[in-house]
């Protein structure tokens, strides 16, 4: 007999809390979150904060329009994880289904959403160059710096690292002085703590190469079918260059890694194969080529993570949503009549908007060392 008690609001409250206990980058962002329901491909509008001049008072005040703005969203990721449990596993108390399930469930959706957070960032931050090996913490203060030209408020900067530039900043002697590191609590902790301004955290899913020795293309357009697992890439940067297995590349926002070596003929690739499906159809698209461990530092609200809750299904006994904090999970109960087997969906919509008011801004460490131009492009930066 069932756990009575194992209800889809049970299970989606508990799902809810492991997801935000996963989280790294969606818990260092703005987050909107409303009670209006959506679905995929839907836009929906946030809210920006008012934007003032301080105005030379010469007698007269200058009367300014207090209205906020709004940017438009488009709701175009939906992550979800289903499973097969049987009546054994529906009978465990919340604590062990949580354990053998839901935790497991949650963090492949965690996962998930930091790394598309991180691949929105790639290609839209000023960048600046990592030293190859670092003495001192120049890198950092770099982009500190680069957020300080973009008048960033000083307090809610974060600086977010791969796990190859957490490692190789803290080696580093200069970062054994408190001085640097903030505070002896952050070394005992093994953690940057506040370095130039900047909160430090680490996340396993920054971009970087899966390869040992990356290949030496540095530039490519990518031409493929929705749900392909296999591209052509032509306007290779070098007429012989190479792709390696496990290079990386990024589109509109999603994150693909190669399956197999490959070299370049005149500059083109007749066919090479890629790790995940293609979301969408291209024809020469410029990919954005991540050969190098990245690193982002950024004002929290210079990005906005867009949740919204989606509709239960007709029966919404067995379902449930659970929001909080800006942030919604669905749990769908399901029952296979061929099969005689029980499932369990788990699933979040949301979409991701770089750049959401003046007040934000990146700046981090990359392989390319060109700065964008634009205003809301200039609250952000990678490092590599």
């Amino acid at each position: 007999m069932a756990n009575t008690f194992l209800t889809p609001s049970v299970v989606a409250r508990e799902a809810l809390m492991v997801l935000e206990n996963n989280l790294v980058m969606a818990n260092l962002v703005h987050r909107d979150y409303s009670d209006e329901f959506v679905q995929v491909g839907d836009t929906v509008t946030i809210r920006k904060p008012a934007k003032f001049t301080a105005k030379n008072f010469a007698g007269a005040i200058v009367r300014q329009d207090a209205s906020e703005g709004s940017v438009a969203v488009k709701i175009d990721r939906h992550r979800d994880v289903s499973f097969e449990v049987t009546s054994k596993e529906m009978t465990l108390d919340i604590k062990d289904f949580s354990s053998q399930l839901i935790a497991p469930a949650m963090r492949a959706i965690a996962q998930a959403v930091d790394e598309d957070l991180l691949n929105e960032c790639a290609n839209i931050a000023a960048s600046v160059q990592a030293t190859a090996d670092p003495s001192d913490l120049a890198d950092l203060a770099a982009l500190a710096k680069t957020l300080d030209a973009a008048m960033a408020p000083l307090d809610q900067r974060r600086l977010v690292l791969s796990t190859a530039h957490k490692y190789r900043y803290a080696l580093t002697d200069n970062l054994s002085k408190v001085a640097y590191a903030g505070s002896g609590e952050t070394l005992r902790n093994a953690e940057l703590g506040r370095v130039y301004t900047l909160d430090t955290y680490m996340d396993q899913n920054c971009p970087d190469s899966l390869s040992a020795a990356p290949g030496t293309a540095g530039a490519y357009q990518v031409t493929g079918t929705a749900g392909a697992t296999v591209v052509a890439l032509t306007g290779v940067s070098a007429a012989t260059a190479t792709v390696k297995k496990g290079d990386c590349f990024i589109l509109d926002g999603y994150r693909y890694h190669f399956t197999e070596d490959k070299t370049a003929v005149s500059g083109a690739v007749a066919q090479v194969g890629i790790d995940c499906e293609l979301v969408k159809d291209y024809t020469n698209a410029d990919a954005y080529v991540v050969s190098k461990p990245h690193s982002l530092a950024f004002h929290r609200n210079a990005i906005a993570l867009v949740t919204r809750p989606l509709a239960l299904p007709m029966g919404d006994d067995r379902a449930a949503i659970i929001s909080g904090n800006g942030l919604g999970v669905r749990v769908v109960y399901g029952y296979d009549q061929d099969t005689k087997k029980d499932t369990v969906s788990l699933d979040v919509i949301y979409g991701i908007h770089p750049g959401r008011h003046p007040g934000g801004k990146t700046g981090g460490v990359k392989q390319s060392a060109e700065p964008h131009g634009e205003t809301e492009r200039k609250r952000m930066g990678w490092t590599t």
